[in-house]
This record gives structure tokens, sequence and C-alpha cells, in this order.
């Protein structure tokens, strides 16, 4: 049968997002499929669609699905939308309706809105709708909601028994640092560095600490790194040392005090290796002087102190350019 696809859209973009659609279909879908059918201007019925295309349809309807009803959930009321998702029980769509209300609250400045998300993100019995509903919020401000809504943040969900609720708060920072402020913002740096320390699990700190952005981090942000530094965790004191390196210029002595007063006490190979890697992304080409004093400190990272000076001479400016050809030098 036929899928059925809502036609909810203002005139002008309903059209459009048709046109789209097709275009979408007719690379994605197989050939003969039929072609959606519209179905009436209900919120009932887009959700209908919504879920067929998330069971069965292809990567290319299933996206297109969730970016129309978040679009369309603007102009429909709000209660309804809210009925909606606290009846939902399939993770996927709950998801989906999540993402709805939360743009919905963005939109309408309304963060009354989100209070349905975070009450079955903190308090449903099943994991994955926990899961689901905090995915729900991804690619909005969320950060920012959560700290004007006070009561919750990123800190109790990064501290739930349930990996796939870790999981989605990590997926959440992460998403809102890279897509949705660029590196740029330090309230989401700092909510992710807080959710670190907090994370009962290492490999998430880790993940976290990894895939954050640090240049607009303040000073206690900075010191909660250099405590990391100390953890029994190699790979999240690998990470921290890391991280350390792309702190703002204000806190670079703080970072580079830390960073070589670690470095005679680690006892792991690739955590002194990730404190080198730190101090040159700290001070760039300024970092020589620094990687010459530690070089007596451990013979067996003489050729990584080396081929980081190779590339210090090149006298790059971009980090990028510079690891990638600390990549290709290394030893």
């Amino acid at each position: 049968m036929p899928r059925a696809v809502s036609t909810c859209a203002p005139r002008a973009a309903r059209a459009l997002a048709a046109a789209s659609l097709l275009l979408v279909l007719g690379a994605a879908e197989p050939q003969g499929q039929p072609l959606p059918e519209r179905v009436d201007c209900a919120l009932p019925a887009m959700v209908d669609s919504l879920r067929g295309a998330l069971q069965q349809g292809s990567p290319a309807l299933r996206r297109y699905m969730q970016l129309h009803i978040k679009e369309a959930a603007l102009s429909f009321p709000a209660g309804e939308l809210r009925a909606l998702f606290a009846a939902e029980r399939d993770p996927a769509m709950l998801e989906a309706l999540g993402a709805a209300l939360a743009t919905k609250a963005s939109h309408s400045e309304d963060l009354s809105l989100v209070d349905p998300i975070l009450d079955r993100a903190r308090s449903e019995a099943d994991p994955r709708l926990r899961a689901a509903s905090l995915a729900g919020m991804r690619g909005t401000a969320s950060v920012e909601v959560l700290q004007k809504k006070g009561g919750v943040s990123y800190e109790d969900f990064i501290r739930d028994p349930s990996p796939e609720v870790r999981t989605a708060a990590v997926d959440n920072l992460l998403h809102e640092n890279d897509k949705v402020h660029f590196g740029h913002d330090r309230g989401v740096s700092e909510a992710a560095i807080k959710a670190a320390a907090a994370s009962p699990d290492p490999a998430t700190a880790a993940r976290l600490l990894t895939g954050t952005s640090m240049e607009q981090v303040g000073p206690e942000a900075v010191q909660t790194l250099v405590s990391q530094l100390a953890s029994r965790s190699p790979e999240l004191r690998a990470a921290a040392a890391k991280a350390l390196g792309g702190v703002p210029a204000a806190s670079a002595d703080t970072a580079q005090r830390a960073l070589v007063s670690r470095y005679p006490a680690e006892s792991e190979h690739a955590v002194r290796a990730a404190i080198l890697e730190g101090l040159v992304h700290l001070r760039l080409s300024g970092a020589a002087p620094t990687l010459q004093s530690l070089r007596s400190v451990d013979p067996t990272l003489a050729l990584e102190i080396d081929a980081w000076l190779k590339v210090l001479a090149m006298h790059l400016q971009e980090w990028t350019l510079i690891l990638r050809e600390k990549q290709r030098l290394a030893p």
C-alpha cells in the first residue's frame, strides 16, 4: 500500500516540501514503489504517517517525516502534542514527538513545553523511553533550557544507571557543541566538563572531553580538567590532557603547569603522549622548549618529541594541519 504523507504545511511550503520529497524518494526508493498519498491536515494523521515511515520507510522518508513534524508542530495546539507525547510507548516515535515539542518550545519561548520531556527522561521505568525522551532535545539549545528551568542538568542524566540514557546525554552535548554552536558556546563546553566529572564511567567521560571544544571555558572548568589528570583511568587522563591543550589563552599558564607537572609522574606511555599533544596544542611553536626539557624523562618518547618538533618547525598555524602532519611523521 502507498504510504501516507501529511500536507499540513502552508501552501507554498507544502509545494516545495512535496517536490523535495518526490526527488528524495525517486533517488532512494525501489523502482515501481507507489508514491506517498496525502492525508488530512490533522496531527493524529501526521503521527500515523510518521509511525509508518519510521517502521517501514526508507532513511530518506524517515528523515523527511521527522523534519516535517517538527515544522508542522509549530502550528498545532500544544495540548494535543503533549497528549500524544504522553501516550507514546515506541522509543523512535517518542524521540520524534519530543523533538517536535522541544522545537515548539524553542520557537514559542514557552519552556513549560519541555516539562513532559524532562519528566519522562527522569522518571520512565523503561530506560529506552528515558533515553528516547532525552534524545528528543538533541539539536536544540538544551543546555540553556536546562539552566533556565533549573532542577535538572546533564550531570543528572550522566549518572543514570542505564548506558542508553548516558549515551543519549553524551550525544546531545556533542551534537550541541558541534552542530548547534560550532564549538563556540561556553555554557555547552562547561556543561560537558561537569557531566564528564560526574560520570561514573571513565569511557563516557573521556568521550565527552575528547569531542568538546574548550576554546571558551572559564578558569573553574579548567581546574576541573586539571583534576581529571589524577583519574585512575588512563583513558580519562589522556582525554583531559588533550582537552587542556584547547583552553583559552587566559588559562594557558595553568594548563601548561599542570601538564608539565603530570608528565614525570605519569606511568602510562599513551597518557604521556597525550600530554605532549596537549602542550603542543596549547603553545604551538612556543611549545618547543618545553618538549626539549621533557626529552630525558622518558627516552621511549624521544621519537614522538622529534616528530612534534619537526612539525612545529613548519610554522603551521591551523591545529588540524599540525595534527595531520604529525600523523604523517608519527613514529
